[in-house]
């Protein structure tokens, strides 16, 4: 029972060094602690043709000239078999997907292979005394003809996989930006802005029916002299919220204390009687305000009919 725990517990340590390896060369590039895992007695075969060599000095000055020259990679789906040969030699083959990272600008995913065989030093350190890495630059699977179409077609995938997630950031951070330049970071309402974008637009495509209202909130300065501008926007953001309950979605803030609403929604009676309500709410809650109003239900302005409710 002692030697099948010895052997088992020793083909779980392979199989854990060699993915130390993988991870250590793609992953970290920690080229030193790969060379600290070799053996006295040390034979290496590389990705490339010409990488190839024997001895552990030649091997390991060979592997420090990779440090920092190995893009950060992601791996996945690792697979690892091990055999021993001897009680104190034992073979791992493995395979796993290697894949750029995107920041690297490199855009690669391919099937790697490793063997890695491992001496156990006096029975208790294991030693790694043979390293051979194979890419799959020419490997061809059994639908591939002349050409390695089936890894151009992973790393194609990989590549477009890659763009979506550049894709679906950027459309985030646009979204972002586009909240910011639209809303008032105070209030959470409409700003100056976007104001003046949708009067342009209601300029170009006049709507059929069109309230507007011009709000001031009054004695903004005298609250922000005596108690402060913290107080005074408090008393802007409550003045807004109100707006908003009756108005959702149709409310700017275009000034410090100044307020509009562009409704195409209420019929005229409606709208009145919405800023009616609405001034009725911010009175019960110490607010005062001036409004003016303007409501067309043909030929609407929206420039003039601004003008008019400023007036007012």
């Amino acid at each position: 029972m002692t030697q099948s725990f010895n052997r088992d517990k020793k083909i779980q340590t392979v199989k854990e060094l060699t993915s130390f390896l993988f991870h250590k060369h793609y992953c970290e590039n920690d080229v030193e602690a790969i060379i600290g895992l070799f053996d006295d007695r040390l034979s290496w075969f590389g990705a490339a043709e010409n990488e190839y060599n024997v001895g552990t000095e030649t091997v390991s000055e060979i592997f420090r000239q990779f440090a920092g020259m190995v893009p950060k990679c992601s791996i996945r789906d690792e697979e690892y078999d091990v055999i021993d040969v001897s009680p104190d030699v034992y073979i791992c083959t493995g395979r796993a997907w290697i894949a750029t990272d995107p920041s690297t600008n490199i855009y690669l995913c391919v099937h790697q292979r490793i063997t890695a065989v491992f001496r156990w030093v006096d029975g208790i350190t294991p030693r790694c005394c043979h390293v051979h890495i194979s890419n799959p630059y020419s490997e061809m699977t059994q639908q591939d003809i002349g050409f390695p179409t089936q890894i151009g077609q992973h790393t194609y995938e990989y590549l477009n996989k890659c763009i979506e997630e550049h894709k679906s950031k950027i459309e985030e951070q646009t979204k972002l930006l586009e909240k910011l330049s639209f809303e008032d970071l105070l209030t959470g309402l409409f700003n100056r802005n976007k104001f003046n974008i949708d009067m342009q637009n209601f300029e170009k495509v006049p709507p059929s029916q069109l309230g507007v209202a011009a709000i001031d909130l009054n004695g903004l300065k005298q609250v922000n002299d005596q108690k402060g501008h913290r107080t005074g926007d408090i008393l802007i953001c409550r003045t807004a919220n109100h707006i908003a309950c009756m108005f959702p979605g149709r409310c700017y803030r275009i000034g410090g204390d100044e307020f509009v609403v562009i409704d195409t929604e209420l019929e005229e009676d409606a709208f009145r009687k919405a800023i009616i309500t609405m001034k009725e709410n911010m009175e019960q809650d110490d607010i005062s305000v001036s409004i003016g109003i303007s409501w067309k239900g043909s030929h609407c302005n929206i420039e003039e009919q601004f003008d008019e409710a400023d007036r007012h």
